[in-house]
Order: structure tokens, then C-alpha cells, then sequence
């Protein structure tokens, strides 16, 4: 998702109007941070470091905001 949405951001829609806040482009940040920040969330050989419970709960968080935007139609194709 993360490298289909950057390729063509124009081909997605955030329901709130892309501004000095960048829509689609505060999406995909988001969803970068969940990806980047989470290293052990599936583990696998690469390293993955230690998290703090608040940074797990912030993670859960975020990926429910992730999930609400494309359930409730608030993120999807343009």
C-alpha cells in the first residue's frame, strides 16, 4: 500500500481537503511511521529494537486511525 499510494498519490482521496496539512500525504506518513517505527511487529532476521508499552499503545492508535480512514471510505481511490 504504502509503495502503491506513493507512486500515484493522485489516485487517492482524503476526506479532509489536501492544504498546508497534505491529505493524502499525512496518510502515508502515517502509515510510514507505523511501518518504519514498528520493527517488531512481525519479527523476521533484520534487528528489531526494544519498545516502550506507550509506543505500542500509540502504535495501536495509529493503525485503528489507519484502518477508520479506509473502512469508513474517509481513504480510498479518487
Amino acid at each position: 500500500m504504502i509503495a502503491d499510494i506513493a507512486n500515484k498519490p493522485a489516485k487517492w482521496k482524503f476526506a479532509i481537503a489536501d492544504g498546508k496539512a497534505g491529505g493524502v500525504a499525512t496518510v502515508l506518513h502515517m502509515m510510514r511511521m507505523l511501518w518504519d517505527g514498528q520493527t517488531s511487529r512481525h519479527g523476521g532476521p533484520g534487528p528489531t529494537r526494544a519498545e516502550t508499552p506507550e509506543e505500542a499503545r500509540t502504535a495501536v492508535h495509529l493503525a485503528a486511525s489507519l484502518v477508520q480512514f479506509a473502512v469508513s471510505g474517509a481513504f480510498d481511490l479518487a
